[in-house]
């Protein structure tokens, strides 16, 4: 069992973790203030943001990838580490096919439209279900935790 490598693992998911969080509690708010307007917001950032989720995503599956290879005979372990791997890789899933490109979408939009009630719609949907990907990433987090504690 190598324990420093689910160190950096778990170090890794938790920041992944909460800056999920932060964008959701501080950013997205100020993002759907006053649509269309406010994505203005989300155009402003999103090259920074999506510089800062590849470099992080890349880290936690290689990390992760690496620990899991690293511990594979620890069942325990792997299980645990599997179940970080499965929720990790759903966010990611979830963001590339849906998430990141409605966010596209709604960047892309004038400040000066008008907010019909088709982009009502979709921001309410896209509000919705995103804190699953909050949850998802949480739960990656505890479990890579939980493996690291238990090794």
């Amino acid at each position: 069992m190598d324990s420093m490598i689910l160190l950096v693992a778990t170090i890794l998911m938790w920041v992944a973790a909460f800056a999920g969080l932060y964008q959701r509690i501080f950013l997205v708010p100020k993002w759907f203030k006053e649509p269309p307007a406010s994505f203005e917001l989300i155009r402003a950032q999103t090259e920074r943001m999506r510089s800062f989720w590849v470099i992080l995503s890349t880290l936690c599956i290689v990390v992760l990838g690496t620990a899991l290879y690293l511990n594979w005979d620890w069942q325990e372990g792997r299980t645990h580490l599997l179940g970080g791997l499965i929720c990790f890789t759903l966010t990611g899933i979830l963001g590339v096919a849906y998430f990141i490109k409605e966010i596209m979408y709604f960047s892309k939009i004038p400040a000066s439209a008008s907010l019909t009630p088709s982009l009502l719609k979709r921001i309410r949907l896209w509000l919705r279900w995103s804190p699953v990907r909050d949850f998802l990433l949480i739960f990656a987090a505890l479990f890579v935790s939980i493996a690291y504690n238990h090794s």
